[in-house]
């Protein structure tokens, strides 16, 4: 089973449940209606059952476009066919991958996240060897903790249509005044660049961040970052395992 789907068992009978359905009749028949899949699926009591009040559906089949879109941009890439789950239908889709020249299978396979390093707001030279330190540290963990990682150029200056494409985005920010130094990290989605999750960490500013202590210092704040991020992270996002 992919590893995608192993542990998301509601998913998995979600998807499970679709295409069967398309199997017995076929891809022009109507989408099934909401309760159905409730009581067909998620065990709902067909009586009481109000799909307005209990999202489940909804809920699920959101999750599963996201998996799916997952699973085809690392482990499936490969695969000669595609099931989708069109927005606003709950009907599964099955279609040939398009085809790709012999030898691009790297183009095949899009990253899950996009690092964009974080931009230092303001022109102190040790706020700005700190940022490009933490970027460092950041992209490390990052590459080490996750199953998809882009990284992206320092330079800013691309149209967002020129950046490698993903399913999300973290950026962030890192500014300073007398009293503090403030990292921002945003996650959004991909495509739209909807805020999935936004953070401040601050740490008190002083003459140490030139420090023979740096590295420690830059260390210390990735790893409260990331730990922070790690909570809030789209399950497919699924860290490596050891």
């Amino acid at each position: 089973m992919s590893k995608r789907f192993a542990k998301a068992r509601r998913c998995t009978a979600l998807l499970s449940y679709l295409v069967e359905r398309v199997l017995r009749c076929d891809e022009t028949a109507a989408s099934p209606p909401e309760h159905e899949i409730g009581v067909a699926v998620f065990g709902r009591d067909p009586a009481s059952y109000l799909p307005a009040d209990d999202p489940i559906v909804r809920v699920q089949a959101g999750r599963l476009r996201l998996r799916l879109t997952a699973y085809y941009a690392d482990e499936g890439a490969a695969d000669p066919l595609r099931i989708t789950v069109p927005q606003g239908r709950y009907h599964a889709r099955i279609a040939l991958a398009d085809s790709q020249p012999a030898g691009n299978a790297s183009q095949v396979a899009a990253p899950l996240l996009l690092f964009s390093p974080l931009i230092c707001l303001c022109g102190d030279a040790q706020a700005a060897h700190f940022t490009a330190g933490l970027n460092d540290e950041l992209g490390f963990r990052l590459y080490r903790e996750l199953h998809s990682l882009s990284l992206a150029s320092a330079d800013r200056a691309a149209p967002p249509a020129d950046r490698p494409r993903a399913l999300y985005l973290l950026e962030g920010a890192v500014r300073q005044d007398a009293l503090l130094l403030r990292v921002s990290l945003i996650l959004r989605q991909g495509t739209g660049g909807a805020v999935l999750w936004y953070a401040q960490f601050d740490r008190a500013h002083d003459s140490d961040l030139d420090s023979d202590n740096a590295i420690g210092d830059q260390e210390q704040m990735a790893a409260r970052c990331m730990a922070a991020l790690q909570e809030h992270l789209p399950r497919c996002l699924s860290l490596r395992t050891p």
